[in-house]
């Protein structure tokens, strides 16, 4: 019974997900960062973490993040389990989110949960580091 739910959230999360332009392929993300002129956000996630769910969730759904980063970012999920993580990103915890610019410097990282505000004022903060 738990392995249904967990596999219904999971499925939930990812079609919820699905406003978002998500990318797995960072490379590729630096390359479309440099063309539009927007910088990157990795999310660093991990199979089975609930902080990484939570933000799947919650702020990551929430409509004024969704807007605020396609706009202004190229968004990668990588999960440490399965994908090729880049050598500059290192990580203790999941989810830990980095932004970067297109030239792979890293402005900011974070590890752990934020609501909507706080996630918002996140990207406001690394925006101006642009």
């Amino acid at each position: 019974m738990i392995k249904k739910i967990i596999l219904i959230a999971t499925f939930m999360s990812v079609t919820l997900l699905a406003d978002m332009n998500w990318s797995a392929n960072l490379g590729l993300a630096y390359d479309m960062a440099e063309r539009d002129d927007k910088l990157v956000m990795v999310m660093l996630t991990q199979t089975g973490c609930p902080g990484s769910a939570t933000m799947e969730s919650g702020a990551l759904i929430e409509q004024k993040v969704v807007d605020s980063l396609n706009k202004d970012f190229m968004v990668v999920q990588l999960n440490v389990d399965d994908d090729d993580i880049s050598s500059i990103l290192v990580y203790s915890e999941t989810p830990t989110f980095y932004f970067l610019n297109s030239e792979k410097e890293i402005l900011d990282v974070f590890k752990g949960i934020k609501n909507e505000q706080e996630f918002l004022e996140q990207l406001e903060k690394v925006k101006a580091l642009k």
